[in-house]
């Protein structure tokens, strides 16, 4: 009988992929061989005796035997393709055994183990039970030989890292990144004992012992908190200047039946010599169940506070705190201590709504707006609850080469999104239109005609900039001093439309019922935005933004730098009485200044500091605000006061600063006054701390969308303060960066 020289047969558990692996440690001779081709035909018919009975079953790695199989063989596999290389069963690398057929060895392998899998225990000798993550069981074969079958026993998961090899990952951290995964994924307690997540930890890591519900609801979670707090704790003591300012904001849970109260801090931090960044955090989420009242609101706010303030006991009261317009969220601010802001998105929210609305006594045509938008939300109910009509939508989309887009429903709350609803409408007018025949009696009366569509484009073109502005200031990156020139922008938008000039945008003068609508609209801007040009923080915050300078209030600007100047002074004489000494600290070089046409340097700024957000333009928000300061900037009193404000004073350092002309709007103001804080002290703390508190309290609001995703039905039954760890973990891990945290599972 002849034979094809294979000696060894080799079927493989799982196929292995291609991993692309650094060149392995030159093979060694060891006192593990295994003979893998057989040219001479005495050593053949010396294999061909020793050749097992047993059937060889598919799936599973089977040896050759005829000396003691090595315990390296529970971790490789012969190369299918090259009988000189050996895989790895743990990570797919390709491991050289040598040239020479005749004398492969093993050494290569053990030290791949050693060096990439320190984990898995390595021993000389044969194989056994306990040798490493994968166990053989042996049965046997003829003349002494045994056929080896390889099964799964417990192992740990390895985790890369860089150089230094692969480590372990602990039981605690496993611990952590499922409570991590329950806070951010609103999964339920009981998730830990559910048979599909307990059969997925078993096959990943089988030595774990999971933890209950109770131990991750009483232990995990609480002790996760615990050590995010103390993180953002230290954030805290970082702030740049000391300079802490907060958002506020109440919801009421309909599910859970609770209602909460929010509270997020904003600051400036240090990063490095002279980059900064903006920081945020969640700090409470407190329930307030007893009612709603400026007292109640006031007693949570300092109880919240209360628990904080020792980190930064003097600085977190000397910060603004932005709520809504509700009075008694302004007079519980003010009882507690701080100087309440009003928030920008609230106050265009009451604007647009106001022009919006139909009171009983509004004329016809504006009340015609009103039965046109409810139309539309009707119409567009209707393709949301037809599947049929749905269809038909999509079939009349592809014959009019539109976008396959679904009609938006609006939240009657919420005017961006009846925004959004009628953009969405004009859209999809040929769409909607073309169907309007087949569509059932009722909901076909209700399509606009061609002078109601002219009408809805039109009103998307009047309320465009107020959604722009809104989406501006709701960025997380938002300053407070983008407030007045919002306003500014938002009042030269009605005033040209009531002046009977249209937009490029609009083909022809705007319809009745739109110009109701510009009429009260200009009345609410006047009653809502336009205080904010006397408020005396949003126009410091202003003053002190470099890209704007005197160009917001070239009437006024007389009157606001004085009163800058007075704080700059309060400033000066703070530091001098903290230090013990009047001498200023020492100014830096001055070097000519960046115009707003980008000519030249500002003075003592390293190159490219004051353009660290490459890409700010690039974002719709901040193309809006680029045109506002633009406009602004086109003023001729702006141009004027330019050139008249170098004036010899005792003010020096405000002076200075007015003399140069405005940075270009990529200019960030955060490197701005890091770059100046040694030319400018007093000015840049007073600047730090205008510039450092948000416009909007949305951060706030988007926290209580967090706890809307955390307060389901499934998981009404949480009690409030499980509810607050819960959402602090999911708004703040991400904050941190998910960072390894010292939890207490003892009793579990």
């Amino acid at each position: 009988m002849e034979h094809t020289g294979l000696a060894v047969l080799e079927l493989q558990v799982v196929d292995s992929e291609d991993i692309d692996n650094p060149t392995p440690p030159p093979a060694t001779d060891s006192e593990e061989e295994v003979e893998e081709v057989v040219p001479s035909k005495q050593k053949l018919s010396q294999a061909d005796e020793r050749v097992p009975t047993t059937p060889i079953s598919v799936g599973v790695p089977t040896v050759a035997v005829g000396r003691p199989r090595s315990y390296i063989w529970d971790h490789f596999h012969v190369h299918s393709q090259s009988a000189t290389l050996a895989v790895c069963r743990h990570c797919g690398a390709n491991i050289s055994r040598g040239r020479d057929l005749r004398h492969l060895a093993t050494s290569g392998l053990s030290s791949h183990l050693k060096r990439h899998h320190p984990s898995i225990s390595v021993r000389g000798g044969t194989a056994s039970p306990s040798s490493g993550s994968i166990s053989t069981q042996s049965s046997p074969g003829e003349d002494g030989g045994r056929q080896t079958q390889s099964t799964l026993e417990d192992w740990a998961i390895p985790l890369p890292r860089k150089k230094t090899g692969e480590t372990l990952l602990t039981p605690q951290q496993i611990t952590q990144t499922v409570g991590e995964m329950i806070a951010l994924d609103h999964h339920p307690f009981r998730l830990v004992e559910q048979e599909g997540f307990v059969r997925l930890m078993k096959r990943l890591c089988p030595r774990y012992k999971i933890p209950s519900r109770h131990t991750f609801s009483r232990k995990v979670i609480p002790g996760l908190y615990e050590g995010c707090k103390e993180r953002i704790s230290q954030m805290l003591r970082s702030a740049m200047g000391g300079h802490i300012h907060f958002t506020s904001d109440i919801w009421s849970s309909l599910g859970g039946g609770h209602s909460y109260l929010s509270l997020t801090a904003h600051w400036w931090e240090k990063e490095g010599s002279m980059d900064t960044s903006h920081r945020w955090a969640l700090l409470a989420l407190e329930v307030v169940d007893r009612d709603h009242k400026a007292e109640t609101i006031c007693s949570s706010l300092e109880n919240i506070m209360g628990e904080w303030m020792q980190y930064r006991p003097e600085e977190m009261r000397r910060g603004f705190m932005v709520t809504d317009a509700g009075k008694n969220m302004i007079k519980a601010v003010e009882s507690a201590g701080f100087q309440n802001v009003s928030c920008m998105a609230h106050m265009l929210h009451n604007t647009v709504k106001e022009g919006l609305k139909s009171p009983e006594e509004q004329p016809a045509s504006n009340a015609n707006i009103s039965l046109l938008i409810e139309r539309c939300r009707k119409i567009a109910g209707y393709f949301h609850r037809s599947i049929k009509a749905a269809r038909q939508l999509r079939e009349r989309q592809s014959l009019e080469g539109l976008l396959q887009h679904k009609l938006l429903q609006d939240v009657s709350t919420r005017w961006n999104s009846t925004f959004k609803m009628l953009e969405r409408m004009v859209k999809q007018q040929k769409a909607v239109h073309g169907i309007s025949l087949t569509l059932v009696a009722p909901v076909s009366k209700l399509v606009p005609n061609k002078q109601e569509w002219d009408t809805i484009s039109q009103l998307v073109d009047i309320l465009k900039p107020f959604k722009h502005a809104t989406e501006t200031l709701s960025d997380s990156k938002a300053l407070l001093s983008q407030a007045v020139p919002m306003v500014l922008r938002l009042r030269r938008h009605i005033e040209r439309l009531g002046a009977g000039r249209t937009l490029d945008s609009l083909a022809g003068p705007l319809t009745p019922p739109a110009q109701e609508v510009v009429r009260r609209l200009s009345f609410a801007v006047r009653k809502r935005l336009e205080p904010l040009l006397s408020s005396k923080v949003h126009m410091l915050a202003a003053l002190c933004d470099p890209r704007l300078k005197y160009n917001v209030c070239p009437k006024d600007f007389t009157v606001w730098k004085a009163q800058l100047v007075n704080l700059v002074r309060e400033v000066f004489a703070a530091r001098v009485a903290e230090t013990g000494t009047a001498a200023p600290l020492p100014e830096m070089p001055v070097t000519p200044s960046t115009s707003a046409s980008g000519e030249t340097e500002s003075p003592g700024e390293p190159v490219g500091l004051c353009r660290r957000d490459t890409d700010l333009q690039q974002r719709p928000g901040n193309v809006f605000f680029a045109e506002t300061v633009a406009i602004l900037a086109c003023s001729e009193e702006s141009s004027l006061l330019a050139s008249a404000q170098k004036v010899d004073s005792a003010e020096c350092s405000v002076n200075r600063y007015f003399e140069e002309p405005p940075e270009i709007i990529s200019c960030d103001p955060l490197a701005y006054w890091a770059s100046r804080e040694h030319m400018w002290p007093d000015l840049s703390h007073v600047a730090r701390q205008f510039l450092s508190c948000p416009p909007t309290s949305v951060q706030s609001e988007r926290v209580f969308s967090l706890a809307g995703d955390v307060v389901t039905p499934h998981r009404s039954l949480l009690v409030p303060q499980t509810v607050e760890k819960l959402v602090f973990l999911k708004a703040n891990l991400p904050v941190l960066n998910f960072p390894d945290l010292d939890f207490d599972t003892d009793g579990s």
